[in-house]
């Protein structure tokens, strides 16, 4: 496929140029030959649009004579010259060409087209080619482009107790099913099962009173979030709270009763066994010493008298 204006084709088509385009206005003897194959092109076209046209059969066996097709319209073409388009075939004859129609045309209008050689007066005028040109339409309007996804901001955990008032409103903290309450001894797993909060939300939880960051976790598709954590040694008895501060903005907080370390009355109650016992024995054994003492004393008092 090629688009070539006389500028462009140098001496051989420019003068071919004049010969063929008389030809194909006049329709002398000699491109009344036999009439090639028809023009191969679109049957409709915007005005201003490229279209493609295209032959066969354009040849020569004289090397210093080229053949050379021409192709024009009905319709003066943007030529600076008004001659048309001079296409060089390929080495088989085969030749394509790209025009236009000036914007504004309209209506059934001709495609012409002729092959011919330089300084010879043989050629040939191909069939003329009706295309039917049509107004150019309007751009089709462009799809607004997808607005990008906004990431959801990330709320950082500080831990700070915000007051029950700033609780967001849904989430709850019920100790039922998996969850073991809201009391725990330190050293023991305390887990806690919430819902309410934002679907993939990650959960930051801090014991109170004394901050300290105990667990994280990620709420599921339906927002709830289950929560391990193993209640720190040391914890001192008592009232305390959890904070529980979600990646997306949710917040909520709750009581949790610290108590007694497990077994800490046990150790106090064998501690003061193993001191009684040793006192106990130890005072029996006294006893015992100070019986035999007073029996032998008496049995050498008897044995004296007798």
């Amino acid at each position: 496929m090629s688009r070539v204006s006389p500028l462009r084709t140098c001496t051989v088509a420019g003068l071919a140029a004049g010969t063929i385009a008389a030809g194909i206005a006049l329709a002398p003897t000699a491109l009344a030959a036999e009439p090639l194959p028809a023009l191969t092109g679109p049957s409709t076209v915007a005005a201003g649009a490229d279209f493609e046209v295209s032959g066969a059969d354009c040849v020569t066996t004289d090397p210093l004579n080229p053949a050379v097709a021409l192709v024009t319209t009905d319709v003066e073409l943007d030529d600076p010259n008004g001659v048309g388009l001079v296409v060089v075939p390929e080495d088989d004859g085969t030749w394509s060409a790209v025009l236009s129609f000036p914007a504004g045309t309209t209506g059934v209008h001709q495609v012409l087209a002729g092959c011919g050689q330089q300084y010879a007066e043989q050629g040939v005028q191909y069939p003329e080619f009706d295309i039917t040109v049509t107004a150019p339409t309007a751009g089709t309007p462009s799809t607004p482009a997808t607005p990008t996804t906004t990431a959801t901001p990330t709320t950082p955990a500080t831990g700070a107790i915000r007051g029950t008032a700033a609780n967001t409103p849904g989430v709850a903290s019920p100790d039922t099913g998996a969850a073991t309450g809201d009391r725990s001894a330190p050293g023991r797993k305390v887990v806690k099962v919430l819902t309410g909060f934002k679907p993939g939300e990650v959960v930051t939880v801090t014991l109170h009173s004394t901050p300290q960051r105990v667990a994280s976790a990620t709420a599921d598709a339906s927002g709830t979030v289950r929560i391990e954590f193993t209640l720190p040694a040391g914890t001192p008895a008592g009232e305390h709270t959890l904070v529980y501060e979600g990646s997306q903005g949710t917040y909520f907080q709750e009581a949790f009763t610290v108590t007694a370390a497990a077994g800490s009355g046990a150790s106090l109650a064998y501690t003061g066994a193993s001191v009684a016992l040793p006192l106990g024995l130890g005072a029996g054994a006294l006893a015992l010493g100070g019986g035999l003492v007073f029996l032998t004393r008496r049995r050498s008092a008897e044995a004296t008298q007798a």
